[in-house]
């Protein structure tokens, strides 16, 4: 059976977007592994009282461009994993004391049509579609200019990024993108909105 052209252009599409966050299209749709509970680092539950490891990359390191592009290095910033459960925790956290207290943003990287279809996962979770990260560099814009563009403050580099998506790949590919501007404390939610709505 020959490719549709929608099916072409979604897959370039993809291969685009893949292409930009430094991910081979066979990585991108590798299994992310599964914990039973609590926020998971590759192994090492996290706890809001221990500090993240590593260190953040340099301002001349993670500069957009082709340059910073080809020399950043993905191994550089641990992207943490989140399960349902943990997401929960942090929302109640944000709940409970708010983004500035908590220390935590969460943003859905899926299209508006996506979000539109199931609703947000909650209210705490800002919108802001993975291509519009890309296109735009959202993560290198100054506050001003991202507060008008996204409608909501841009993370400081201080705070913890949760980024969710439909199942965990389009979020694993935002949180790289805030590496690159660097941006060291990131967390992808695995199960995404399947998981969530479920």
């Amino acid at each position: 059976q020959r490719p549709t052209a929608t099916m072409r252009t979604t897959l370039s599409r993809l291969a685009f977007v893949s292409a930009l966050a430094r991910t081979p299209l066979s990585a991108a749709f590798a299994p992310v592994p599964r914990r039973s509970r609590g926020i998971v680092d590759f192994g090492r539950v996290l706890s809001r009282d221990v500090p993240f490891v590593g260190s953040r990359p340099s301002a001349r390191s993670t500069a957009v461009g082709r340059r910073g592009l080809s020399s950043w290095n993905p191994d550089a910033v641990e992207i943490a994993r989140v399960n349902k459960d943990g997401l929960e925790e942090i929302f109640e956290d944000i709940d409970r004391s708010g983004r500035e207290e908590s220390g935590y943003v969460v943003i859905d990287v899926r299209g508006d049509d996506e979000i539109l279809a199931t609703g947000k996962i909650s209210p705490h979770a800002e919108t802001l579609p993975l291509p519009i990260i890309a296109a735009n560099g959202a993560f290198n814009l100054e506050e001003e200019d991202f507060e008008e563009a996204f409608g909501f403050k841009k993370p400081s580099l201080d705070e913890t990024i949760v980024f969710s998506c439909r199942s965990g790949i389009r979020s694993y590919q935002a949180a790289q993108f805030a590496a690159m501007a660097g941006y060291s404390n990131l967390i992808n939610y695995t199960g995404g909105a399947n998981d969530w709505f479920r």
